[in-house]
């Protein structure tokens, strides 16, 4: 059967990869909804439901480096079905854990599943979409991450309120399997197809890992995707206890305005795409058009400390929203980025690579804004180190990623792998 990147198939697996995206971060926080009831069933204190909550990321990360280098190596279309399947299997099960240790295993199932879908996705959208219409696509994709975020706390306490938690993770878990068949069916993989004329796609060369963790455009890349990544977990872990214990706002006001914050974000991300996108029809470089782009979104996101500082709560709710905003717009554009300087045989393996790295700044960064709102009692110190580091991100990309436009080749010893001149 002939396969053509046609606008209907594209159509199609960008409404697939957005809807396991939705997926994706729907389960992830899944776990944070029910953790009261958990708490009380169980008879654990909170810290200790901390390392339940925490193996998540740590299988994350491992999650991350092997399913990148399994896509690259067997496609994405048969790693990308095999991290869905792992991580719905391990979200339902947690219906059945009887002690914090059970926890503990079922969420390292769940981070183990849920590591290689970003790389895979990626990958996915590289060798489908041109360079003029990644950004867009890419942006789209990772607004699904937001929509899952709005919607999990809804629909997670409906389930839990009509019928308990355990049976929450048996819907949520057992329906999410059904899109394991629409992709089984309906995704087709054309970078494993024959090129014109019925030949096989030669293979890629190997990559030379010393090489690549010495590169300069690799680690400048790396440290932008951590330090965004340390910003990004701080609000998705702690904004709602700022907005309660350090403005003193109801439960339902916390509600309001987080979900104002993350339902903005998720309308900011594919416009930004699309800006970034329509920067290069109109003649920009892809350097000029990319890093203005992102450099634009993280001094945006740098405002949070704004909030931390003023006493005007209007402003404070406005620079929050703001900032959470333009740093999911960051947290997908890198994507862009990384496609873009990476070639489609390899954005798996090095792409893994970064988002694992990226996700240590996910572990780090909660336990640091907890000691240092302990140490002071108040948040303004931790959103101030929060917003500073992603202007280090901004120094990294002007200053250490060469530049876009260059040849990227052979200095992995790969052809068209990155600039030579890194």
């Amino acid at each position: 059967m002939s396969l053509e990147n046609t606008l209907k198939y594209r159509v199609g697996v960008v409404a697939l990869l957005f809807s396991a995206t939705v997926i994706n971060s729907f389960d992830r926080a899944s776990l944070s909804v029910a953790v009261p009831f958990i708490i009380k069933d169980f008879g654990v204190t909170a810290a200790v439901m901390g390392v339940g909550l925490s193996a998540f990321f740590m299988a994350y990360v491992l999650g991350n480096l092997f399913g990148g280098l399994l896509a690259d190596r067997f496609g994405a279309k048969i790693v990308l079905g095999a991290s869905f399947t792992i991580w719905s299997v391990f979200s339902a099960l947690t219906g059945f854990a009887q002690n914090i240790t059970h926890i503990i295993l079922v969420r390292f199932g769940v981070g183990i599943g849920e590591g290689p879908y970003f790389p895979a996705a990626i990958k996915v959208i590289g060798g489908i979409f041109p360079t003029e219409e990644r950004g867009f696509v890419v942006g789209f994709n990772s607004s699904g991450n937001r929509v899952g975020l709005t919607l999990c706390p809804i629909v997670m306490a409906f389930l839990i309120t009509s019928w308990g938690w355990r049976v929450a993770f048996y819907i949520t878990g057992g329906v999410c399997l059904v899109w394991v068949l629409l992709w089984a069916i309906f995704f087709k993989d054309l970078s494993r197809a024959p090129v014109a004329g019925g030949v096989p796609k030669p293979k890629a060369e190997k990559l030379k890992w010393g090489v690549l963790l010495q590169n300069k455009a690799i680690i400048g890349i790396t440290v932008v995707k951590f330090t965004q990544d340390f910003l990004q977990y701080l609000f998705l872990t702690w904004i709602p206890s700022y907005l309660i214990t350090g403005r003193h706002f109801s439960v339902l006001e916390m509600g309001f305005y987080t979900t104002l914050a993350f339902g903005t974000a998720a309308v900011a991300q594919p416009f930004v795409g699309f800006l970034s996108d329509q920067l290069i029809r109109w003649r920009w470089s892809i350097n000029r058009a990319r890093k203005t782009v992102q450099v634009g979104l993280q001094l945006l996101s740098a405002t949070i400390i704004v909030t931390g500082w003023t006493d005007n709560v209007g402003l404070a709710i406005f620079f929050m929203v703001l900032a959470i905003s333009a740093e999911s717009a960051c947290a997908g554009h890198i994507w862009t980025i990384i496609t873009d300087v990476i070639p489609e045989a390899y954005v798996g393996s090095v792409g893994g690579l970064i988002n694992a790295i990226g996700a240590i700044g996910g572990v780090v960064s909660p336990i640091v804004t907890g000691v240092l709102v302990t140490v002071t009692g108040n948040f303004q110190l931790a959103l101030t180190i929060g917003g500073g580091s992603i202007l280090i991100a901004t120094v990294f990309l002007l200053f250490v990623v060469p530049s876009l436009n260059e040849p990227w080749h052979d200095s992995l010893g790969v052809k068209g792998a990155l600039p030579s001149r890194a």
